[in-house]
């Protein structure tokens, strides 16, 4: 009988070097200010039921830096099935699904024992604005909830942003957060495309300030390994995972 390997780091290791890629490159996914025709969905099956784990994360980057708006996801076989099919020259992203085997074993003693095994398999799917012949089953998302006033400020998202107690100063081109002042610089609110864009990067950096040594002291915030700027931009991606629009 073969051997079955559970390859679970393998397929971590990917997701996570492909986020310190775009990071370092300068890409932040999830800055995208969502200013098309459609807002970002939980990625779900052909069946409508979501995905978990790590595949909503595979799924998110892919959906983000390729554009793609719907929320479905389907195999080559799906398609078909459904009478679609994918368009020649698509390219398809990589999910996983971990399950246990049971095996039966001999130990020390002679005896007969059952053991759980791990393991992970891949499988490729593409999203539905990559598949023909389907749209009557997956039609387009419903459009976005975008400000009334794109160009001007939110008296009470500014009263919310207003009671956190980390200084906020305007000035240059780079928003960031300084853990050793415990501050966030932003830029002024002018230099942002619509004020949702402004918002949205300002919870980014305030979800950062959250792993200050007198909050949640969180490493990965002062941590100089690749890694752990990696987790910890993921860890601010829950800041600015809501469109500020659709808080009102």
């Amino acid at each position: 009988m073969g051997r079955i390997t559970d390859n679970r780091a393998d397929v971590y290791q990917e997701i996570t070097d492909q986020m310190i890629a775009m990071i370092e490159a300068g890409t932040r996914p999830w800055s995208k200010s969502w200013n098309g025709s459609t807002a970002p969905n939980i990625p779900l099956r052909s069946t409508g039921v979501a995905y978990r784990g790590i595949n909503v994360l595979t799924l998110w980057v892919a959906a983000m830096t390729k554009g793609y708006a719907a929320p479905h996801w389907l195999t080559f076989k799906q398609a078909i099935a459904m009478g679609g099919c994918v368009r020649k020259g698509e390219k398809g992203s990589v999910v996983v699904y971990a399950n246990r085997i049971e095996r039966t074993e001999e130990n020390n003693a002679g005896e007969e024992v059952k053991r759980g095994i791990p393991f992970l398999k891949r499988y490729t799917v593409f999203n539905a604005e990559q598949i023909d012949g389907i749209e009557a089953k997956y039609p387009a998302p419903a459009p976005i909830i975008t400000a009334t006033n794109p160009d001007e400020r939110d008296a009470e998202l500014d009263a919310l942003f207003g009671r956190v107690p980390v200084t906020l100063k305007h000035h240059g081109s780079q928003p960031y957060y300084q853990p050793s002042g415990d501050h966030v610089v932003m830029p002024e609110f002018a230099d942002f495309h619509t004020s949702d864009d402004y918002y949205s990067t300002l919870a980014h950096e305030l979800t950062h300030a959250t792993g200050h040594v007198d909050r949640l002291a969180r490493p990965s915030l002062i941590s100089t390994k690749r890694e752990d700027y990696a987790r910890e931009e993921l860890v601010a991606l829950s800041g600015q995972s809501v469109p500020p629009a659709t808080l009102q």
